[in-house]
């Protein structure tokens, strides 16, 4: 389209005078779509290769062509390199939610990532970037349970978008909510070119490659969203009834009899310890958000602690995320939510980050659990719904192997909506402007 050739065309012209690309957005408009694009002089010390442009390309307009790009794009000057380098760093997000659970996708003016495999692009921005998450993620933007994504160009042939997940605490491998929200995000925002009545889109993640196909339509000149499905990177059964002990946490029934939790480990794209709720003599409703949130935090320190897994593909993905309680008979629950489920569930994560959904790669988590218990076969499918009561269906689309694992293959249904729009300024003069976060 014209905006893209002009694209190209001023960065010759801009690549010659020595600066690069490091932030796109498009933006539609009542007459068709803009792209802005902001260059900057790269700082002089040597670093890796910058990711070429992330192209996400928007319907075709449905007015008048867009207009020119020269006027649209912004030349700036940096300073040095490095934290703090410039004296206001802006970010423009979309913000969603998914279940409940918030999702911040990051649209322009995150820093400059080099082009690496995804895994090492995860390891790039923890060490060099990680103030930028702090101060999106943290109060005063966000608050300890936000969570968010950086859309970036894929690194693999099979992949449309790369996506990394950040929290209260740093970078997930895996995160099932983010998959279906910015899938969302992108198709109903114009972000990504979408058709009916279906739209696929291939993320990479530090899992792997995750596949999502959103039911899509198109009304009054834009597209909506009804759903989406997405199939996850192999999951599988770790271990078997692991007696944990955690610290301040009062067992209930058998556990109480025996003086440990029963905690089996599973991966689905990312470790969850999974206990039932019975043994901890609670329920999963919101009136008992912060007993979930503590016990699940305890759990996973042991976990942590003395239960490291080792994934049998990639020495990366083996830690332990976080510890998914299990509410086995929602048709009791005390709030009257979510009756109809089959399983309610309150997922801890990160730093005693608390999911509001039913969590993504930990539903598939259980579904490798109950296919390995013999309770699940292949076609079978779950209602799950978290601490909201909304729910996530996840089921068993096959049988595959992870290394020399036995494992399944599975697919996690849900929506998202958009929440906001929001421009985020770090200011260099501000004592907090790199956020903190208040327990």
């Amino acid at each position: 389209m014209a905006a893209e050739q002009a694209y190209r065309a001023d960065s010759v012209q801009a690549r010659a005078a020595g600066y690069e690309a490091v932030a796109h957005r498009w933006a539609e408009q009542w007459d068709g779509h803009t792209l802005s694009v902001a260059f900057q002089r790269p700082p002089s010390t040597t670093q890796p290769a910058p990711s070429p442009p992330l192209t996400v390309a928007p319907p075709p307009a449905v007015a008048a062509s867009p207009p020119p790009l020269p006027a649209a794009v912004a030349i700036t000057e940096p300073a040095a390199s490095g934290r703090g380098s410039q004296p206001r760093l802006t970010i423009q997000a979309l913000d969603l939610h998914c279940a409940g659970e918030p999702l911040r996708m990051i649209r322009a003016g995150f820093p400059d990532v080099p082009f690496l495999p995804v895994l090492e692009r995860r390891a790039w921005v923890r060490d060099n970037l990680d103030h930028v998450r702090q101060a999106i993620i943290n109060e005063p933007r966000g608050h300890r349970d936000m969570y968010g994504a950086i859309l970036l160009p894929p690194h693999s042939t099979a992949a449309d978008v790369c996506l990394l997940f950040m929290h209260n605490e740093g970078y997930s491998t895996m995160c099932g909510h983010g998959v279906i929200a910015v899938t969302v995000g992108l198709i109903e925002e114009g972000l990504y070119p979408a058709e009916e009545p279906v739209t696929t889109i291939r993320f990479e993640v530090p899992a792997g490659i995750v596949t999502a196909s959103a039911t899509t339509s198109r009304a009054d000149g834009r597209w909506r969203v009804d759903g989406v499905r997405f199939t996850n990177v192999a999951s599988y059964l770790a271990e078997r009834s692991l007696a944990v002990k955690p610290d301040g946490v009062t067992l209930t029934g058998a556990a109480a009899d025996r003086g440990s939790l029963d905690v089996d480990l599973s991966f689905g794209g990312a470790y969850y310890g999974i206990v039932d709720a019975a043994e901890l003599g609670l329920r999963v409703v919101p009136e008992q958000a912060e007993a979930l949130r503590r016990a699940g935090a305890a759990i996973t320190e042991v976990l942590h602690r003395d239960h490291t897994p080792t994934h049998p593909t990639d020495t990366d993905l083996g830690f332990v995320y976080g510890t998914i309680i299990v509410d086995r008979d929602p048709a009791s629950s005390p709030d009257g939510v979510a009756r109809e489920a089959h399983i309610r569930n309150a997922t801890t994560f990160a730093d005693a980050e608390l999911d509001r959904s039913p969590c993504g790669s930990g539903t598939s988590a259980i579904l490798a659990q109950l296919h390995a218990r013999g309770h699940l076969r292949v076609g079978g499918e779950i209602a799950n719904a978290g601490i909201t009561g909304e729910q996530f269906l996840g089921r068993i689309e096959g049988e595959t192997e992870l290394g020399d694992w036995p494992a399944v293959v599975t697919s996690i249904a849900g929506s998202a909506y958009v929440t906001g729009y929001s421009t985020f300024v770090v200011d260099d003069r501000d004592p907090l402007g790199e956020g903190f976060v208040l327990r």
